[in-house]
């Protein structure tokens, strides 16, 4: 029953994160066809911005279901039915003061992520559109984790299926047959999310059964999203870093190789995010139980397939390195540091495949503390401080640098676990 109970979980959110994972993907694909490195540079300076949306989005989903999860293991089945819909207005209006702050500060962060004069007009128009788009864009993608507590993990996944599937032949239509370039990239996409947000809602707005707006959900909702939010969103900060240090020494092509290797990162990223989300009901169900030895049985078990499909996945990528980089349109110099990059980079992606999941786990039984140590010291300690490295040793410490805080990251995980289970 165990068994069973678990792939519910597991299967539908590892398929769902990893189709999301591609929106990305895929119009870096055709915008970089279309544009070659420029395309693909703005590309990688406008997504963090839009990444803020979706973390924030994603992160109060989460919160939301791990409380729902665990006044269910409590019993108390009144305030959890009242939290859905308490969530979803709370994440409505923090949605628009999101996508207003965003819009009027639009320049300076394009400029802080990297942008510069020549990209600039690329990234601002493909902003523009995820902002226009913006409400349902974060509604959809809070709705994903609420579906998956609410028992509907097909229907998350079957809304993220269709989601992709009209983005990847709206990019088509749009960048190669209107010539739309980035705007019709990010047209496709909040296109895909409108209908992936409406299929969402006709299924999700069955479980709306009263509303509880007192300070303690709702303050209890915000903090317990600070830890998803920032493991969501460590990858884009270090993703900002990592375009400034890149377009300081190389200009847009190293840029563009770097957006490359991102795109490999997502997908490795989201099935280690997926293993974790998606078991995320049962860890915080049987935290509440005080049940220890599932709790480790399930850890165990999200950890090894964690790694063992990120591992199939980087294989695959680093064996089509060629292949990718000739799909994307790279420069024959972005070609050149794209191959110099890449085999650092995969091992430092086998890794991710561990911590990530450690990390989820630690935000799905409230050991926010540990989240956060492990989300906000990659980004904030160790990213800058391996990145000083590119002073004695020149550019190229840029991409073996990564696979040194990677290894650090997994040590820290490893002793944060092995302190909470003496705790």
């Amino acid at each position: 029953m165990e068994n069973k109970k678990y792939s519910q979980y597991l299967i539908p959110s590892l398929i769902a994160s990893v189709f999301l994972s591609t929106f990305v993907l895929f119009d870096g694909m055709f915008v970089g066809l279309k544009l070659s490195d420029i395309g693909l540079s703005a590309i990688n300076i406008g997504w963090p911005i839009v990444a803020i949306m979706q973390s924030f989005a994603m992160a109060l989903g989460i919160s939301a279901g791990i409380y729902i999860s665990r006044k269910m293991g409590e019993g108390k089945i009144e305030e959890a039915s009242k939290a859905k819909l308490t969530s979803f207005i709370l994440l409505g209006i923090a949605s628009i003061i999101i996508i207003l702050l965003i819009f009027f500060l639009r320049k300076p962060l394009i400029y802080l992520f990297g942008g510069n004069s020549e990209s600039y007009k690329y990234a601002e128009e493909y902003l523009v559109v995820y902002l226009a788009g913006g409400l349902p864009y974060m509604l959809a993608t809070a709705l994903i984790p609420l579906l998956k507590n609410s028992g509907k993990s097909k229907i998350a996944l079957i809304s993220s299926v269709v989601a992709i599937i009209i983005n990847f032949t709206l990019d088509y239509v749009f960048i190669f047959l209107l010539g739309w370039g980035l705007r019709g990239a990010a047209f496709a996409s909040i296109i895909g999310q409108v209908v992936s947000f409406i299929i969402s809602l006709i299924f999700y707005i069955k479980e709306f059964k009263g509303v509880s707006f007192n300070k303690k959900l709702i303050k209890e909702l915000f903090v317990a999203s600070l830890a998803p939010f920032i493991l969501n969103y460590s990858y884009d900060v270090i993703l900002a870093i990592t375009n400034r240090v890149a377009g300081y020494y190389n200009g847009n092509e190293a840029i563009a190789a770097y957006a490359l290797l991102t795109y490999t990162l997502y997908i490795v990223n989201s099935v280690a995010q997926g293993v974790g989300d998606g078991i995320q009901p049962l860890f915080s169900y049987y935290s509440a139980k005080n049940d220890k030895e599932t709790l480790k049985k399930l850890l165990y078990k999200s950890l090894l397939i964690s790694f063992f499909v990120d591992l199939i996945v980087i294989v695959g990528f680093y064996l089509l390195r060629h292949q990718l980089a000739s799909l994307y349109n790279l420069s024959d110099e972005s070609l050149k540091i794209y191959l110099y990059a890449i085999p650092f980079y995969s091992i430092g992606f086998v890794i991710i495949s561990i911590t990530k999941v450690i990390a989820s786990y630690f935000y799905s039984i409230s050991r926010n503390l540990f989240a956060n140590i492990i989300t906000v010291v990659e980004p904030f300690v160790l990213t800058p401080f391996a990145y000083l490295l590119c002073i004695p040793f020149g550019f190229n410490a840029l991409w073996w640098s990564y696979l040194i805080i990677q290894a650090a990251l997994l040590i820290i995980s490893i002793i944060l676990y092995r302190l909470a289970e003496r705790k």
